[in-house]
């Protein structure tokens, strides 16, 4: 009789701050008022690991992805503990991807490069769009500038793999708008990019308020042209 031989696991941590919530956000996210408690969260974290050890036990971990919120509020000392936590009571494959979300507008905690010291080898960049008046509609707290200079920091640290979000059907875009959100994300060559059409979810500020948005068939034209941009640029879509 052959042993079962169960598959790798990939790893999701939550870190749940921001500085603003946007309006259509549904995550379980908060914003961030006074300091916030970073070493007694990873301490949480961790413990709460512990309890899941006797389920994991002996299945390597192939992905680690830090979401939320906002992780890179947590300065890099505080994710270097939290990982080598991870390693200490699981084992993480050295090859192993691990990814931090970043806000472009984050930055405050020091060096792109501490990041990376610390074992991070992957980032994810909520772009979200190169317009600073439809930035400013979603309700987030960065601009286009800072976004350019946040992905021309991860490069100079050594990030050879980053991700770029993007949202297309934004309040009162054209299809040009669009198209020209993907042209100057291809433009700084992401190794990813995620293109996610803007949805109303219920319970946020958009669904009780609804924004001017384009309406299906303008939507369905923009899904389709940036697509092709994409296509044309080297991207391979590999999900819908």
């Amino acid at each position: 009789m052959s042993s079962l031989t169960l598959p790798p696991l990939a790893l999701y941590v939550h870190l749940p701050w921001c500085v603003r919530k946007c309006p259509y956000c549904d995550f379980n996210s908060y914003e961030g008022s006074g300091e916030l408690p970073v070493e007694h969260y990873v301490d949480c974290l961790l413990a709460d690991l512990e309890q899941d050890l006797q389920w994991v036990w002996g299945r390597p971990v192939v992905s680690i992805y830090m979401g939320g919120g906002t992780p890179s509020l947590f300065p890099p000392a505080a994710l270097s503990r939290l990982l080598d936590g991870v390693r200490a009571r699981i084992q993480v494959r050295p090859a192993a991807e691990i990814t931090m979300e970043l806000n472009p507008g984050t930055l405050e905690h020091g060096p792109l490069a501490e990041y990376r010291a610390c074992g991070i080898n992957r980032l994810s960049m909520g772009a979200q769009s190169f317009s600073d008046e439809a930035l400013r509609r979603l309700g987030r707290i960065h601009t286009a500038g800072d976004t350019e200079a946040a992905f021309g920091a991860a490069r100079s640290a050594g990030f050879d793999n980053i991700n770029l979000d993007l949202m297309y059907a934004l309040p009162r875009q054209t299809l040009a708008a669009a198209l020209e959100d993907v042209a100057k994300a291809s433009e700084l060559g992401p190794e990813h990019l995620s293109l996610y059409h803007l949805t109303l979810e219920p319970n946020t500020p958009f669904a009780h308020d609804p924004p001017p948005l384009p309406d299906d068939d303008l939507a369905w034209q923009m899904q389709e042209a940036c697509q092709q941009h994409l296509a044309e640029a080297g991207y391979r879509q590999y999900e819908v």
